[in-house]
């Protein structure tokens, strides 16, 4: 009996115009659309779905009241006890709205840890593809730089063009960071999104005056 040879999955026409990018990379381009295009179809479908305005602002998200472990526990038991003796219900009280309203709670936090962890992958994929790129970026800059040197011509303009990107970060020599740029700094340095380094000095005042001194090199 002959075997069935198993069916091509049909490029699109991204990879039909790509054909220089490695197949790896040309097979996550196609799940990208892909994942892009089934997303934005669902949220359509729920913005349809969803009553009335739910952007909420600060204020409203504030006066609600949200439903975690205890509260849920609490929610559940209550179900339990006017599911058991219905004539202890309050008055205009709807056992089938709030069993309805339970499923679309309990189904809407499923649907919270799968985005979750879909959003966790494609972090850890942008942060792979990011550090990628910079260092293909970092490889162009020290190929000009070689060429410049060499006098090669029209190698040195193309290399100041992205000299300027690491002589455009902040340098303070004649006063202090503000702290709304000291905690950006940080906070870019703790997740990795920024090289350089951050030493804070700071002495009480004694007999004499105290000394505070923060040196901040982030790029």
């Amino acid at each position: 009996m002959e075997r069935k040879q198993p069916k091509a999955r049909a490029k699109t026409p991204a990879k039909k115009s790509a054909a220089h990018v490695p197949p790896a990379a040309l097979d996550m381009i196609w799940v990208l659309n892909k994942v892009f295009n089934d997303i934005s179809m669902i949220i359509g479908q729920v913005q349809d779905e969803l009553p009335g305005e739910l952007e909420l602002t600060g204020p409203q998200r504030r006066r609600l009241i949200s439903a975690r472990v205890r509260k849920w526990g609490f929610i559940t038991k209550a179900w339990e006890v006017v599911d058991a003796r219905p004539n202890y219900a309050p008055p205009n009280f709807s056992k089938p709205d709030m069993a309805a309203m339970m499923a679309n709670a309990e189904k809407t936090r499923q649907t919270l840890t799968l985005v979750s962890q879909l959003q966790r992958l494609l972090d850890d994929y942008l942060l792979t593809c990011n550090d990628s790129l910079y260092r293909d970026a970092l490889r162009i800059y020290a190929a000009l730089q070689e060429q410049s040197n060499a006098r090669i011509p029209g190698a040195d303009d193309l290399f100041q063009i992205l000299r300027q990107f690491f002589m455009l970060h902040r340098r303070r020599s004649a006063g202090q960071p503000t702290e709304a740029e000291l905690e950006r700094d940080l906070r870019r340095l703790l997740h990795g999104h920024a090289d350089g380094e951050m030493v804070i000095k700071n002495e009480s005042p004694h007999l004499t005056g105290g000394v505070h001194e923060v040196v901040d090199d982030v790029r």
